[in-house]
């Protein structure tokens, strides 16, 4: 093969990885409310195609990772692998250990590294915001013809014991969680649409956040109360539909509880669940005292529990309180690294709003005010330890942080100009 022939053959094997790439992060967007199978066959797909390209000398230093900007970050993120690492050492359960930081803490951050690399490319992060609709409308289906019949279209599943409605995941919670993260991102994609298109998109979100309200996850309105109150204080075009979603959740929310006699449980300490959640944090910071510098290892949080057991079910439980969690499995050290993590990605994207255009600006705050709502939540719940919330934050975060580069970095193989496209 002459020269030129060999080098237009490697140029075309580029472009199909590149696609292959770009179309295994749509189809995970769309899948991930459907399939926890989906999470882990598309990571392939995505991590061998960014492998391929940071061992091609053409594509090498095609990285947001290399921009100084983001070296803070990137250290954060090492140093907390590194000691998610250095406790499987001291675990008690090894094996458990070693699972949960190749199949899981590693994973979840290779989809942050390698989404924000895809996240620079040209309407990448339109695309995505337009399977993230056609997903959210499946769920809907899903949702609503549970409602109605008591089971779900697509997946055959009922609603749970207390009425509350579940979709396509197991119970109501984790529903909640993905209403909560997907519907600010919705809402600020609908306001830079054009408004022939906007409407039915408005539609749409309207039907979800009726659906939040029935999944009766107080956790989770909290946290989509804390995002949307962070679009209303920034000062982009999504800080009307922001308030009037607040205060339209608030009412709604409050209703349903006073209705169904649940306002008061929800302020007292007696509550069941408010017990149970106060039995696991005690059992957690039980075993953060005994064990403060490296816990007792990665992913082991559950098989160590009934030994710190304190009360409420005596089951094998998480912490639903991940930051507890994350202290009791990695220490003191895990948890600062984490807090430090996350901190300085919402630090990054929040500062890059005065570089982007309005259009961008406006979707990159519906991404951050989803993202937030789930850190909020991630409190008194298990988001960052379940397999498809946690890929869903992760691969959100990801595009998020390469929509906020997109001012200060090229994008790897495109134009300069085309850098400055907006989303929308």
């Amino acid at each position: 093969m002459i020269p030129w022939q060999r080098g237009d053959g490697m140029s075309r094997l580029r472009r199909g990885v590149a696609l292959v790439q770009e179309g295994s992060l749509y189809a995970l967007l769309f899948l991930l409310p459907f399939s926890k199978a989906a999470v882990e066959i598309l990571f392939g797909f995505i991590f061998f195609g960014w492998l391929f390209q940071r061992l091609d000398p053409r594509t090498r230093t095609d990285t947001l990772w290399l921009s100084p900007a983001l070296r803070p970050l990137a250290l954060a993120l090492v140093s907390y692998l590194g000691v998610c690492a250095l406790s499987i050492a001291p675990s008690t359960f090894h094996w458990l250990s070693l699972r949960g930081f190749v199949g899981k803490w590693l994973e979840y951050l290779l989809y942050f590294v390698m989404v924000a690399d895809l996240a620079v490319r040209p309407r990448v992060v339109k695309r995505c915001l337009r399977v993230l609709v056609y997903s959210a409308a499946f769920v809907l289906i899903e949702a609503l013809t549970q409602e109605r019949y008591g089971n779900g279209f697509f997946l055959n599943f009922r609603l749970d014991f207390f009425s509350r409605m579940t979709g396509p995941y197991e119970n109501p919670i984790d529903l909640a969680t993905y209403l909560m993260v997907v519907i600010p991102t919705l809402m600020a994609f609908a306001t830079v649409r054009r408004k022939a298109n906007r409407w039915p998109l408005w539609g749409v979100i309207l039907l979800l956040s009726a659906c939040l309200v029935r999944t009766k996850a107080v956790g989770a309105w909290l946290g989509i109360g804390v995002g949307l109150l962070m679009m209303v204080v920034l000062k982009t075009t999504v800080r009307k539909p922001a308030l009037v979603l607040l205060v339209t959740l608030a009412l709604s929310g409050g209703t349903v509880l006073s209705l169904g006699g649940r306002f008061k449980a929800v302020q007292s300490l007696s509550d069941i669940g408010m017990l149970d959640r106060w039995h696991m944090w005690q059992a957690a910071l039980k075993m953060i005292g005994e064990r403060p510098v490296l816990g007792f290892g990665l992913n082991t949080f559950m098989a160590n529990y009934l030994d710190h057991w304190v009360g409420g079910q005596q089951l094998p439980r998480y912490a639903h309180n991940c930051y507890l969690q994350v202290a009791a499995e990695t220490g003191l050290p895990g948890l600062l690294t984490f807090l430090a993590l996350l901190y300085l990605f919402f630090a990054r994207v929040l500062g890059a709003l005065p570089r982007l255009r309005p259009n961008d600006q406006s979707v990159l705050v519906g991404l951050t005010a989803g993202l937030l709502a789930f850190a909020v939540q991630s409190a008194v719940d298990t988001n960052f330890y379940a397999l498809r919330q946690a890929a869903l934050f992760w691969v959100l975060a990801g595009l998020a942080l390469g929509l906020s580069s997109r001012s200060v970095s090229p994008a790897p193989q495109a134009s300069p100009g085309s850098r400055q496209k907006l989303v929308a």
